[in-house]
């Protein structure tokens, strides 16, 4: 939930156009992103690589946000 999080703010705070769009997409990203990231990682063997990249990727994404803000 926490990466799917980070993508949605990151798209919402980093993409073009009006600021009512860019939260729009932002909040649909999350549930997709986070149903991906379900999937994925109950289809993975390796909980160890799952758990690596979800918190590598909720990093990224929040620091991400953290660079531009949503100005």
């Amino acid at each position: 939930m926490v990466a799917a999080m980070g993508l949605g703010i990151s798209y919402a705070v980093w993409a073009p156009g009006e600021i009512q769009t860019r939260l729009l997409i932002g909040g649909l990203i999350v549930p997709l992103a986070w149903g991906g990231a379900m999937a994925w990682t109950l289809a993975d063997s390796r909980i160890l690589r799952a758990a690596a990249v979800l918190v590598g990727t909720a990093i990224v994404g929040f620091a991400a946000a953290m660079l531009k803000g949503l100005a």
